[in-house]
């Protein structure tokens, strides 16, 4: 799951990025694909613009795999509802619901209107965000070690 190296007196966990990157893959396709079925435009135009989405998710991943690096190494300065992993872990999936919300509504579709994806699709994208790291050491044994698994 996480690299970890024994040093005095404790555990020091490194960052994890390939899980973060593999997830992306993953979780930005499903994102696309349940942009193309919300959208209400005609055309490619959404795939482009569906891209973009693939970097706050990417972020979220990041944020979300090592959350307990940053905890470990600065959760001492923070108040203490973030100190723990669930709460930051659903701060992330929520802030991510919303920019893909936001990402899915500037792109103009039919009407005039943006293809404004559905409010349960972004609370997916986002639930997978936050749920990844805890279903990932189930998920890793199947994958090649070049996309981060064991």
């Amino acid at each position: 799951m996480y690299k970890e190296t024994m040093v005095t007196g404790g555990e020091v966990l490194a960052l994890t990025i390939l899980p973060a990157v593999t997830c992306t893959v993953l979780i930005g396709t499903y994102e696309l694909v349940l942009l193309h079925r919300d959208e209400n435009y005609r055309g490619s135009h959404w795939f482009g613009h569906g891209l973009h989405t693939f970097i706050p998710i990417f972020i979220g991943l990041l944020i979300s795999f090592n959350t307990p690096f940053f905890l470990q190494n600065f959760g001492g300065s923070l108040p203490g509802f973030l100190q723990n992993a669930i709460v930051i872990r659903g701060a992330i999936a929520l802030i991510i619901a919303i920019k893909v919300r936001a990402l899915s509504a500037v792109v103009p579709g039919a009407a005039g209107r943006g293809m404004r994806e559905g409010w349960i699709h972004t609370f997916v994208v986002g639930g997978l965000v936050a749920a990844v790291p805890y279903v990932w050491p189930f998920l890793a044994p199947f994958l090649p070690v070049w996309a981060g698994g064991i």
